[in-house]
């Protein structure tokens, strides 16, 4: 089964564009924030960025409201692609929308 669910906050506006054959999309980056107890007792928290693709309403809707520091949850899959840059492949691992919820 691929199934994520991730809460946290957009990093900037969305990116949009318009794939071959018409399909719109939206791509952000959302911060997620872990945080734990170390070994002193002290809390410490660490940040997480992680790469969404957002397709069909959900694009609509972050063309409508997408914004720096808004807060999400979301519910996906990850998806994985590859591109070329300077003749060498890269591997790329979104979070793709399935379901999202303002905060």
């Amino acid at each position: 089964m691929n199934f994520v669910s991730l809460i946290g906050k957009m990093e900037k506006h969305p990116v949009f564009g318009e794939m071959r054959g018409g399909m719109c999309c939206s791509r952000f980056k959302l911060i997620t924030e872990t945080t734990w107890v170390d070994s002193d007792g002290k809390a410490r928290k660490s940040h997480q960025k992680h790469d969404v693709l957002a397709w069909g309403k959900w694009q609509q809707l972050l063309v409508e409201v997408g914004e720096p520091n808004l807060s999400m949850a979301i519910e996906g899959r990850l998806v994985n692609r590859y591109i070329r840059w300077n003749g060498r492949p890269i591997k790329i691992t979104e979070v793709e929308v399935n379901d999202l919820l303002l905060l």
